[in-house]
């Protein structure tokens, strides 16, 4: 079965010696009001695992998780069931990461009429290991004049698991993977290339 994480020789990316740590096991509260109040906004727990979902190969469905975007707000990846995804994992630290998330806020523009959603999720700051603080994750915005696609505040805890099933599993920084309108997987890959990614997101259009 094709997998899920390919590498493609002519592109670059950063690599980063340190074991990448499993997603500790949290399981999604959900509320139950009895009233009419409305219910409070979920925590941004990172992955959550399901038994329909995993993170293994080209075909398997994505599992939701939830993060922290630019602006403090939740970012659910179910919400956006129907469009096509492009979920960037990179790190603050990793310089072909810096140069490609200039490309970011021109892609996302010229495709979200379509249906399309370009996401950002920063694994690191700018030390590897440790979680993006909110200042970084303004400062990326900054950098990269991003104004309509979420960057959102990730960790290792939260969204890596080297087995692939309760988290990703990434080769290298940046990591590209692409989520069609169904929710599946139907492309990776590691390194940087704008006309690549263009093609891969006309692909799932």
């Amino acid at each position: 079965m094709k997998t899920l994480l390919f590498v493609l020789g002519c592109m670059i990316g950063c690599a980063e010696d340190k074991d990448l740590p499993g997603y500790s096991d949290e399981e999604e509260t959900i509320n139950h009001p009895d009233n009419n109040e409305p219910e409070p906004e979920a925590d941004p727990v990172g992955v959550i695992p399901g038994i329909d979902c995993q993170h293994i190969d080209i075909g398997d469905k994505a599992c939701n998780f939830r993060l922290t975007d630019q602006d403090g707000k939740t970012w659910d990846l179910y919400d956006h069931t129907g469009e096509v995804i492009l979920l960037d994992f990179s790190t603050v630290w990793c310089y072909p990461c810096q140069m490609a998330g200039h490309a970011v806020q021109g892609i996302q523009t010229d495709y979200e009429d379509e249906g399309f959603q370009f996401v950002t999720v920063l694994i690191d700051g700018y030390t590897a290991g440790n979680a993006p603080h909110g200042g970084e994750i303004d400062q990326w915005v900054e950098d990269h004049n991003i104004t309509t696609a979420p960057v959102l505040e990730g960790s290792r805890d939260k969204m890596l698991d080297n087995t692939g099933i309760a988290g990703y599993m990434l080769g290298g920084f940046p990591t590209y993977i692409y989520i069609g309108r169904d929710m599946k997987f139907y492309s990776a890959h590691v390194g940087f290339s704008e006309e690549y990614i263009r093609e891969k997101i006309e692909e799932g259009l």
